[in-house]
């Protein structure tokens, strides 16, 4: 199943906007997961939602270069999706893998 245009064009962005983080392991990733919950997007992180100040504060140090991995469970409502990616973009995160609960790379797709 593709995603969104707007995700596509959000991730085709030149990587040059954003900083180089230094030595980027697996380990010093932080993974997210999407949820839609009765028309509400939930973040979270090691099973913890996220508040919204929790939130701003990590998306700062997203936007710094922290790498970043977000997990769309099957199922999950896009609209939920773009709305956290929109969030992320409005604080400066520019490089974000996507990724299934698996962990298979969702990347651009056709």
């Amino acid at each position: 199943m593709p995603l969104p245009l707007a995700f596509m064009l959000m991730l085709a962005q030149p990587a040059a906007e954003t900083p180089a983080p230094a030595a980027e392991t697996e380990a010093e990733s932080d993974v997210i997961t999407v949820t839609a919950t009765r028309r509400k997007c939930r973040v979270s992180i090691a099973n913890r939602i996220l508040s919204d100040r929790e939130f701003r504060a990590r998306a700062e140090e997203w936007a710094r270069g922290r790498p970043l991995t977000v997990v769309s469970p099957r199922g999950a409502d896009y609209r939920c999706l773009a709305r956290i990616m929109f969030r992320l973009n409005d604080k400066g995160v520019r490089l974000v893998r996507w990724v299934d609960e698996t962990g298979a790379d969702l990347g651009p797709m056709r």
